[in-house]
């Protein structure tokens, strides 16, 4: 037998519930607008206090003298070229789904640097030769330095006041990545030419490998002020988790800068593996919240399918469902047509009798259209259409209608009708499917039961204080005891044929005029379905 509708499921409802693609912040799969979530925001902190203590351990020797080996530099800074280029790409791919001026600039910034770590590589004296490539001078790698540790703090600075408002390119975003990488590469370029070409007019830094002018020891001051104002500039203006991570990468070029001493010293070493430290922070930030993103995505786009696949299904046995009942009053239309085309072509035509079969052809046919009003009134939240109904009568009116499907069967019929006037304030239109659905299921399980007689019996009873319960019963094989708990389950069915929403919508009908449907096995054997209306019904909320 078929089996309950839960309310969600009548109604075209999914079991998923809302579903939404990022679970901390809406729908948003923007790193500029992802809020952080408190563990990171710890991990931020623990990030920051470790990168304090190493500083703090460092600076008091950070002058002392190590070997020289030039070739870490090269090294150093191929790594950087690889983590910031990546960086890069990937936040020019977030620029792509945002739009965001403050991302296409950042974006630019991790591409100025991954650019100008090469000439400072070049240029390094002893890295590839003794005084460098590129025709370096003394002070080249030094200004190159100094240009690359401006130009990112000012970046993050411009990208702290840029990412709150709506500046968004409305150009193409092809042409927008086109110009920015063209802007920054140009910008690179002159800087590499004047500390190469200028050597001889910039001021000096140095004067020897080894020996730092007074310009030299405070050059990186300006630098660090520059971070200092864009620590501040991402704080004040601070919102997502990219600038959560950017003000951790804004604490290491400071931590850097702070201990940048002379080469080869263990402040100097160190500085360079903070370099690092910067390039890699974001980058691995940017992977691990894509990461995630496209693990929410993947899973919603799983729940919306599943979802999708639960409409669709219950489209499609609501449909079933609707021809099922329809197919009922139009067999028994075609049936009676026939009948009256019968008496008609008698000698003499039997009128009597044909005038009978075509009244019970109109009503049938109001039957079939009240079904698709019905179904429309379940779903609606009007309870207009609620009258006073005879019970009793309508009983006899749905034994009456399904006359021919009891005498195909063999069934014997046994009304047991309380005294009195039993009358319930219900749809009748819905109360009149609810026991068609039951006197049907009770043929279907008798029609395939041979042994022992086929009897139906329906009772109403009058119930304390002033309720009417109207019963089922039949001679059939009865529900199972392991099925019976889930028996008004949607879509849950022992027929062949069924799809389950019979008796899903039953108690749902029953359950929106504040009554209760169940089943028992009947006394006799068989099955028992009893419907209990309360006199004054209760109005369900729709859900």
């Amino acid at each position: 037998m078929p089996g309950r509708a839960d309310p969600k499921h009548a109604s075209g409802e999914s079991e998923v519930g809302p579903v939404t693609l990022d679970e901390r912040s809406g729908a948003s799969v923007e790193l500029i607008d992802l809020e952080p979530t408190a563990l990171e925001k710890r991990i931020a902190l623990g990030a920051v206090a470790l990168l304090a203590a190493a500083v703090a351990c460092v600076a008091p020797i950070a002058a002392t003298p190590l070997p020289q080996f030039a070739a870490f530099i090269p090294f150093l800074n191929a790594t950087i070229l690889v983590t910031d280029l990546v960086t890069a790409i990937l936040l020019f791919a977030q620029f792509s789904i945002s739009r965001s001026r403050a991302l296409l600039v950042l974006s630019g910034g991790y591409l100025f640097t991954a650019l100008i770590v090469v000439p400072h590589a070049l240029t390094f004296p002893g890295a590839f030769s003794p005084t460098g490539l590129l025709g370096a001078g003394l002070q080249t790698t030094a200004w190159l330095y100094i240009f690359w540790h401006s130009g990112f703090p000012t970046v993050l600075t411009v990208y702290a006041w840029m990412k709150d408002g709506q500046r968004k390119v409305h150009a193409s975003i092809k042409s927008a990545i086109t110009w920015c990488v063209a802007i920054t590469v140009a910008a690179v370029t002159a800087l590499v030419w004047l500390a190469i070409g200028g050597d001889a007019y910039l001021p000096h830094l140095f004067v020897s490998a080894s020996g730092l002018t007074r310009l030299g020891s405070f050059a990186p001051t300006f630098d660090l002020l520059l971070c200092a104002v864009a620590l501040v500039s991402l704080w004040l203006r601070r919102r997502s988790v990219l600038d959560l991570w950017l003000m951790v990468v804004a604490c290491a070029l400071v931590g850097e800068l702070a201990l940048t001493l002379v080469r080869f010293s263990l402040g100097f070493y160190f500085s360079r593996v903070l370099s690092l430290a910067t390039s890699t922070i974001v980058l691995v930030i940017l992977l691990v919240e894509t990461t995630g993103l496209y693990t929410r995505l993947a899973r919603t786009n799983m729940m919306l399918s599943r979802e999708r696949d639960n409409k669709l299904m219950n489209l499609e046995a609501v449909v079933a469902s609707i021809s099922h009942e329809v197919k009922q009053p139009l067999a028994a239309i075609v049936m009676r047509g026939s009948t009256a085309l019968r008496f008609l072509a008698h000698a003499p035509p039997d009128l009597d009798k044909a005038r009978t079969a075509l009244n019970k052809i109109v009503s049938d046919g109001h039957r079939a259209s009240q079904i698709f009003d019905n179904i429309r009134d379940l779903f609606r939240a009007s309870d207009e259409e609620r009258i006073p109904v005879d019970v009793n009568a309508m009983v006899i009116g749905v034994l009456d209608a399904l006359q021919g499907e009891l005498a195909e069967h063999r069934i014997a019929v046994r009304t047991e009708l309380t005294a009195g006037d039993p009358s319930v304030i219900v749809h009748p239109g819905q109360l009149q499917e609810v026991l068609l659905n039951l006197v049907r299921n009770a043929i279907e399980a008798m029609a395939g039961h041979e042994d022992g007689p086929r009897m139906l019996r329906v009772k109403t009873e009058r119930r304390e204080p002033d309720g009417i319960a109207i019963k089922v019963i039949d001679t059939g094989p009865g529900i199972e005891p392991a099925k019976l708990a889930g028996i008004f389950d949607a879509f849950v069915t022992t027929k062949s044929h069924g799809i389950g929403l019979g008796l899903a919508i039953c108690r749902m009908i029953v359950e929106r005029h504040g009554g209760q449907l169940s089943a028992s096995p009947a006394p006799e054997g068989g099955a028992q379905f009893e419907i209990m209306l309360p006199g004054r019904p209760l109005i369900a909320r729709r859900g």
